[in-house]
């Protein structure tokens, strides 16, 4: 009986312990993901010409790939659904009603969004890669913006986000970055960039905004984590990692999902639909700056 009691007594302890942890890794969530930034965001100008507005399309569609995400018209899609893990949905962007173009009142939003991954209350949202647009220059971001609020309207509503048993404790533990506001740099003035031109300089503009670096490491040297969470760690797109791959197979990965060896690109993870959008001469300036970078090991810095 004595041992019975003992056991009694662990077993509350236990139970105890978890409910204790429980509440904190749900309490430290709930701080983390209402995180106020206090950023001053800038504007930009929104040009409505039609020349802007096909940079936009295009920049939207094959190098940014917000349609992967935000689907082909832009009325948003679930991004996780795991019960255990997380609920996030894409958000509708149009004008529609339960769209952000219907929501938001001053283009201020829209660039807190894409170039600080925060909303209007200055809270950070969760797997909007501004990680990636905060390189993007004031002329491409008005293009963008321009082009996102052209789009034609969907009544499409999405529920709120929510985190899993899972997600909560690895947010709470610092294991899961779903926020890159945290590592955006909200400082940054007005950025220019290359002439649109087949160099290496504007191949890495490309590879910044495109999301290249922000899987693949500054270095492209790959390693572990750059995805969304479960995906496999990212490639080493240095002369240490593909030295026999041509600038044909390059152009194959992207136009095709097929490495040189045969196999086939999980487009969740490596988003070769979009990115084989671009034109022959982005591929060709992002291909130069890859041989412009030095060997490296998988994930050497």
């Amino acid at each position: 009986m004595r041992i019975l009691k003992w056991l009694g007594i662990a077993v509350g302890a236990v139970l105890a312990c978890a409910l204790v942890f429980a509440c904190w890794a749900t309490f430290r969530t709930w701080r983390v993901s209402h995180r106020t930034w206090p950023v001053t965001v800038r504007t930009v100008p929104i040009p409505t010409d039609s020349a802007s507005l096909a940079r936009g399309e295009h920049l939207v569609k094959a190098v940014g790939k917000c349609t992967d995400c935000h689907g082909a018209d832009l009325s948003g899609g679930p991004v996780l659904s795991d019960a255990m893990f997380a609920r996030l949905n894409a958000p509708n962007l149009t004008r529609g009603q339960g769209g952000a173009g219907a929501r938001f009142t001053s283009d201020v939003e829209w660039v807190s969004a894409i170039r600080h991954g925060i909303n209007g209350r200055r809270e950070a949202l969760a797997i909007m890669p501004a990680e990636a647009f905060q390189y993007m220059s004031d002329s491409d971001l008005g293009a963008v913006i321009s082009y996102v609020k052209s789009v034609p309207a969907v009544d499409r509503t999405w529920p709120t986000r929510r985190f899993g048993p899972i997600a909560t404790v690895l947010i709470a533990l610092n294991k899961l970055p779903l926020f890159p506001a945290a590592t955006v740099n909200h400082t940054r003035e007005g950025m220019t960039f290359p002439a649109q031109d087949t160099t290496a300089a504007y191949g890495h503009y490309l590879a910044d905004i495109g999301g290249c670096t922000a899987c693949h490491n500054q270095a492209m040297s790959g390693g572990g984590p750059g995805g969304p969470p479960g995906s496999p760690p990212p490639r080493n797109l240095t002369m240490g990692g593909i030295p026999q791959w041509t600038e044909a197979d390059f152009v194959r990965a992207l136009r095709e999902g097929r490495t040189p060896d045969g196999r086939e690109l999980n487009n969740d993870f490596m988003p070769w639909r979009s990115s084989g959008l671009m034109t022959d001469a982005e591929i060709h300036a992002v291909w130069l700056r890859l041989r412009s970078l030095p060997a490296k090991q998988l994930g050497e810095q």
